[in-house]
């Protein structure tokens, strides 16, 4: 998979920024990435229908309108039925949502990985498990943990199997990268649930993340906190430290050339390198992913927390920004 390409990328930037004109950047760009990774011409035609339909079903206020609104309207264009495809995503969103008085973005976020990766007639069982899972988490890191975490839980949930072990490999991961990285503890958490998606051992991979982030920082490639997730996808790829920071490095060129990627309106070097890190990741997944009974593939996990990663750092860092412009 070849995310920087016969120009496909750089097309369908252009047409998302024509439809979401007033969207952050960052978004514009996630969009474009949802769709060249399945290899598809963006429709700004299809685009605008869809956003139409998505505004006659959510208020304004509702968090499908917020920063998740522009990779949903993408999703629904990709689907052959977009408005079924939205009512499916509502449904899962409410089943999860039961018992919490307010909504929130990151929740949705975890919806939206139950509705997009699992058969319909097990959402209910994995809205369930997934809160389970949350309140596990939440229990053995309660400082650390809020709802920015259940889409990790969700993660977890759709892969199945023994999730005691995988929680506890969590832990495992944690406890390593706690001690490296001990201003970061929520970063190091988060790390370490994508790095759970591993089969490798706890203490292997744990290394192999700070192998990756210290040659990424020594090679100029440095990523802040809230990006550092998608140095987790890349140790999950398998692909080597030096070769991915060769490969990265090469995006980030061929980024540099394209419209949003540079100048004074661009996204800035730091999202660039997050870019450019995870369509390193996406090139270097195993082809023919097998998905057997409930348990997703590395794979599919991979192609997953790229997603998430980008997602929920953009939420981060856009609602970090906003915040600051208003004091």
């Amino acid at each position: 998979m070849e995310l920087i390409q016969d120009g496909l990328l750089s097309a369908n930037i252009d047409t998302i920024r024509s439809v979401f004109k007033t969207e952050y950047l960052n978004m514009q760009i996630l969009g474009a990435f949802i769709c060249t990774a399945q290899n598809r011409t963006a429709d700004a035609e299809r685009l605008r229908e869809c956003r139409k339909i998505m505004k006659s079903k959510h208020g304004i206020f509702s968090d499908f309108r917020g920063h998740l609104q522009l990779p949903l309207v993408v999703k629904m264009s990709l689907d052959r039925d977009p408005e079924g495809y939205l009512d499916g995503l509502t449904e899962t969103y409410r089943t999860l949502s039961k018992g919490y008085k307010l909504g929130h973005e990151s929740r949705l976020m975890a919806a939206l990985l139950l509705y997009d990766n699992a058969e319909a007639a097990d959402l209910a069982q994995l809205c369930g498990r997934t809160r389970e899972l949350y309140d596990l988490i939440r229990k053995n890191h309660p400082f650390l943990t809020d709802q920015s975490d259940m889409p990790f839980a969700a993660l977890i949930a759709l892969q199945g199997g023994d999730v005691e072990a995988r929680l506890a490999d969590t832990e495992a991961c944690y406890q390593v990268l706690k001690s490296r990285f001990p201003m970061s503890k929520n970063a190091a958490q988060t790390v370490s649930h994508v790095l759970a998606m591993s089969s490798v051992p706890s203490e292997e991979k744990s290394a192999a993340f700070i192998r990756m982030y210290d040659e990424f920082k020594a090679s100029k490639l440095r990523l802040p906190d809230y990006y550092m997730t998608v140095l987790a996808v890349l140790v999950n790829s398998g692909i080597s430290v030096e070769e991915a920071v060769r490969q990265t490095k090469a995006h980030e060129a061929a980024l540099k050339q394209m419209k949003g990627f540079h100048g004074l309106f661009g996204v800035g070097a730091q999202s660039r390198r997050m870019f450019a890190a995870a369509a390193t990741a996406m090139n270097n997944i195993p082809e023919n992913p097998a998905v057997e009974g409930a348990v997703m593939s590395t794979v599919l996990s991979i192609i997953i927390s790229i997603e998430l990663t980008i997602m929920m750092m953009i939420i981060i860092n856009t609602t970090n920004s906003a915040a600051a412009s208003s004091t």
